[in-house]
């Protein structure tokens, strides 16, 4: 693992929360592939790719910036393929909703293209309660 590297994808991760942060659609692509495959909270189980327009109508749902924290960030490269996995906070006031917020789990796969670093691929996810009907868990806490 080159320090170049590893500070290269330190600086997108920066960049995307930057992005995610103030709800900016054509920031947060201008981090992604062209050919991203995308496995989101939000439905449907797979996303590839897009122009921004659905991130951003639902960026238009929250009022004002979104927060965001990752915590125990784990990064690791290989060549020109890394990835990294983290606690993620997200949290708002979500229009009609009022303050929101929940940890989830993410993963961040990363691969070199034309000589810069990418997201290539994106997995958040819930724990599921095993028992009864299977609800998402937004109540727990890393």
């Amino acid at each position: 693992m080159s320090t170049g590297d590893h500070d290269d994808i330190r600086a997108l991760l920066d960049d995307w929360t930057q992005a995610l942060r103030r709800k900016d659609a054509a920031g947060i692509m201008a981090c992604e592939s062209a050919t991203i495959r995308q496995f989101t909270l939000a439905p449907p189980l797979q996303q590839s790719g897009g122009d921004g327009a659905e991130l951003q109508s639902w960026f238009d749902t929250w009022e004002g910036p979104l927060e965001f924290e990752s915590r125990d960030t784990d990064l690791r490269l290989g060549g020109d393929i890394a990835w990294c996995s983290a606690f993620a906070w997200l949290g708002g006031n979500k229009i009609g909703q009022g303050k929101v917020g929940f940890w989830y789990r993410l993963t961040l796969a990363f691969a070199r293209e034309d000589g810069r670093w990418r997201i290539v691929h994106t997995h958040e996810s819930v724990p599921f309660a095993m028992e009864g009907e299977p609800l998402g868990l937004f109540d727990l806490k890393p």
